[in-house]
């Protein structure tokens, strides 16, 4: 960071009256830190087993809490994923062909941060929201918390040191936030050219809005704070100079089915569906590929620097030994594998996500435990609600999972419903299916006749071979088809 840019910085936070040295009194209620992710796939961390990939933070994080390793998301795209997490509500239950319905919550008080709200939590965003509609879903966003420093749309990685979404307070006159930055709007930018003082979001904004938030929240009260990041979405090129040299010499894990022949044996209209061009065009050239997940990884590592310096302004502020903190994405991320780019399709590298929990309140014993059990991002908001000691609305449809966390084993979810029916225009290949711990059932229902796939994960982890006709697995496809029925009635019933 130059000097101009850090005097910015420093002035804006000696201008914030806080005491950095005051410890709240534990209270009886946890503070909550939710920390959200972009395009996250399950595998980009080093304690989901990850070669390569350097994130010490958030490892460090998960050998001190509860790693999930079978965590999913219930749609596999931002909006529709962060509107579930909002509202602990399948999309089906709002709506299953409209886009604006699967984004926008049908009671605004039923949401987790307005029953926090009502409930005494004090509460704040920062980050990309991109939940409802437009500028309607924005306000909707900034009237739910206390404290507001949304970006719009996906949000930019660089905006100038006196952008009023770097400066706005957040809370008297956070109405009045809109990015300035050329060119102007929030809109995807990408790179930081034409700007005089750029400053990274994920790496140098974060810090000073949580900070910016932690000053001005009521003590008095229990904390929620969601930081949404803008990482690591593309453009992934997007990333700051400390991890510029970061894979450099690194030979990156290319998965095995990110080959030309995998990409091939897709169904045609699979591989005509939105982001597959991309994909078979990085695939056929394997270095081409590597550069781009380094760029990736370099992303997803800032983010890890990042978690760092927020668990030490907890620590500098006396809050660590009461806040639980909550890390996770909002949908994971094709790096070629069956020749896909993107997200949308319902295959593992698509649905799956990190999931990491750290609660100061268990004891040693309790932490460094990993989890088997399948969480859904519709669980989220109910286990925030049980955490905080309220009552959970009746249209949440996830569960919470506060009970697994000290080691109990309460009966939980065998399978889970996946959907995504929007079709982008004629870009995606709509989808929904079942997974449990053994089989992936996919049905495509805009093919004509309708496209059925059927995957043994036990077998085949890669979803190599399609098993919908070998006559030897009629008995288990016929009891999905059953499932699946009955899933998408039971959740969409409330519609």
């Amino acid at each position: 960071m130059n000097l101009m840019v850090a005097s910015a910085l420093a002035a804006l936070l000696l201008a914030l009256p806080w005491d950095a040295c005051r410890a709240d009194a534990v209270r009886s209620k946890p503070n909550i830190l939710f920390l959200l992710t972009d395009d996250q796939r399950w595998d980009t961390l080093g304690c989901m087993g990850n070669p390569v990939i350097q994130t010490p933070n958030l490892d460090h994080l998960a050998a001190q809490g509860i790693l999930f390793r079978n965590a999913f998301v219930t749609a596999s795209v931002c909006s529709v994923s962060r509107a579930a997490i909002l509202t602990g509500a399948y999309p089906c239950s709002r709506g299953t062909k409209d886009l604006a319905k699967m984004v926008t919550p049908k009671e605004v008080n039923a949401t987790y941060p307005a029953v926090l709200r009502a409930g005494g939590y004090d509460t704040g965003y920062i980050g990309k929201w991109d939940v409802g509609v437009g500028e309607d879903g924005f306000r909707m966003g900034m009237n739910l918390f206390d404290y507001w420093a949304g970006d719009r749309f996906h949000g930019n990685y660089w905006h100038e040191a006196d952008c009023p979404l770097v400066t706005n307070e957040g809370r008297q006159s956070k109405s009045e936030i809109k990015c300035t930055c050329t060119p102007e709007g929030s809109m995807p930018r990408i790179g930081s050219a034409g700007m005089n003082h750029p400053i990274h979001f994920d790496r140098e904004i974060v810090p000073v809005k949580m900070r910016q938030y932690l000053a001005g929240r009521d003590k008095a009260k229990p904390f929620f704070l969601a930081i949404a990041f803008r990482g690591p979405k593309d453009p992934w090129a997007d990333y700051p100079k400390n991890v510029a040299e970061l894979y450099a010499s690194n030979t990156m894990p290319i998965p095995a089915t990110a080959t030309t022949a995998d990409a091939m044996r897709q169904p045609a209209f699979l591989r005509a569906s939105m982001g597959s061009e991309a994909g078979f065009s990085r695939v056929s050239n394997p270095a081409t590929l590597a550069d781009e997940l380094r760029k990736n990884y370099r992303l997803v590592s800032n983010i890890d620097d990042t978690i760092g310096e927020l668990r030490r302004i907890l620590v500098e502020q006396g809050l660590d030994s009461n806040t639980i903190i909550v890390f996770t994405s909002d949908n994971g991320h094709f790096h070629g594998d069956h020749g896909f780019w993107g997200k949308w399709l319902p295959y593992e590298e698509s649905i799956r996500v990190p999931l990491v929990v750290f609660d100061p309140r268990l004891s040693e014993q309790q932490r460094g435990v990993t989890r088997g059990e399948m969480i859904l991002n519709v669980d989220l908001a109910p286990t925030f609600l049980t955490w905080a000691g309220l009552p959970v609305p009746s249209t949440m449809q996830g569960r919470d999972f506060a009970p697994l966390e000290g080691g109990g084993s309460p009966p939980w979810r065998e399978d889970f419903y996946h959907e995504f029916t929007w079709t982008a225009e004629g870009r995606i290949a709509p989808s929904e299916g079942i997974r449990s711990a053994q089989w992936k059932y996919i049905r495509y229902p805009g093919q004509n006749p309708v496209v059925e796939q059927l995957f043994n994960l036990q077998n085949d982890p890669g979803e190599t071979t399609d098993l919908i006709a070998d006559p030897a697995h009629s008995t288990a496809l016929e009891s999905l088809r059953i499932k699946l029925e009955a899933h998408r009635t039971h959740l969409s019933a409330v519609n």
